[in-house]
């Protein structure tokens, strides 16, 4: 459980998709059938909040934002990678903070699957040449 936002994040892969419906009845969360990035994002400037917040969770938000809700002076923002980028939705809350000369501070809530951390590294590094079969960790875990 995280101490701020008071929610937990598990990444579960499984092979048949009946198994997720009954975690999450048990569990009584939300269940996503794709990797999400889940992230608590705070203003540096409190007053910044409520227009970030209206910039990725209202109307006119990123296609691809799932959630997104305040927490004590945090954002929490859920959001599927594979619709919308990390660069564009990070890049919507940036602009949003720049009205307010504020900064932000940034917390990854969620674990991310080897693949969609090397496609996140691809995107912001404008190097498709990275994929998960070039990633040297990933064969020293396998060694």
């Amino acid at each position: 459980m995280h101490r701020t936002i008071g929610h937990s994040y598990v990444l579960i892969e499984l092979p048949d998709p009946h198994d997720a419906e009954a975690i999450g009845a048990a569990a009584g969360g939300a269940i996503y059938e794709t990797a999400i990035i889940a992230m608590a994002v705070s203003p540096t400037v409190p007053q910044a909040l409520p227009s970030m917040l209206e910039a990725v969770g209202g109307p006119g938000r990123p296609a691809g934002i799932l959630a997104c809700r305040r927490c004590a002076g945090t954002a929490v923002i859920e959001w599927d990678p594979s619709v919308s980028s990390a660069e564009l939705v990070l890049g919507v809350i940036d602009v949003e903070l720049k009205r307010f000369a504020s900064g932000r501070t940034s917390e990854l809530l969620v674990p991310l699957p080897p693949a969609l951390v090397t496609k996140i590294a691809a995107e912001g590094l404008r190097a498709p040449q990275i994929r998960p079969d070039r990633v040297l960790e990933s064969f020293i875990d396998n060694v």
